[in-house]
């Protein structure tokens, strides 16, 4: 299997986590010319990474991607057995692709001048506060004592979180929830692994930026 990925892309992280606690190996590959070359686009319409090609078959988006791979590997699960538990693992992973992680992408111009638009870090919080409130309470991890799909999208914005602040002067303590669920992530060698080198990416980004 191909995925076509890049170092900065936190969703292209999300796949390779979800791919690395199944056990599958991946070969990652840059998009030829960058992904916004018409290269590219012949491979994979819609131009945007991370793709996943499994012989004749393209796939892009990250959540269909990690459907397919819990459909096409379906063990180890990385979603619960019963029907609440799956769908609380999409609503976090929805909650992520559709509000936290856009108003991080949106801080990303900013990062030159160190300013972001008023009430930013109020929205960030509101989020992250909804967010909490939706983790498993016994925990370790977001619907459980094992990782999930809804597990895998959360590190990459976490430690963008973690980049941003500084620059911004924002001060977002996580809830107890959250810390417990980061320490978890930080326990995880799978997740550090993963981790470490994109934090080192992003770090680099940002002092370019600067």
């Amino acid at each position: 299997m191909i995925l076509y990925a890049t170092e900065l892309s936190s969703y292209s992280l999300k796949v390779r986590l979800a791919a690395a606690l199944k056990g599958v190996v991946l070969d990652l590959r840059a998009p030829p010319e960058g992904y916004r070359s018409a290269a590219y686009r012949a491979l994979v319409p819609s131009g945007t990474v991370p793709a996943l090609v499994d012989g004749d078959f393209t796939l892009a988006e990250s959540d269909t991607i990690l459907e397919y791979l819990e459909d096409r590997f379906p063990r180890p699960a990385l979603l619960p057995d019963d029907p609440r538990g799956r769908a609380r693992a999409r609503f976090l992973g929805r909650l992520h692709d559709l509000r936290l992680e856009p108003k991080l992408r949106a801080c990303f111009p900013g990062v030159a001048t160190g300013t972001v638009p008023a009430g930013t870090e109020t929205a960030i919080a509101a989020d992250l506060a909804l967010i909490d409130g939706a983790l498993d309470p016994e925990g370790p991890f977001a619907v459980g004592p094992v990782p999930s799909l809804a597990d895998c999208a959360y590190p990459a914005s976490f430690a963008i979180l973690e980049a941003l602040a500084p620059v911004f002067g924002w001060r977002l303590e996580p809830a107890a929830r959250t810390a417990r669920w980061r320490a978890a992530f930080a326990a995880h060698p799978v997740f550090e692994d993963l981790l470490t080198p994109y934090r080192a990416a992003l770090a680099a980004w940002v002092a370019s930026k600067r």
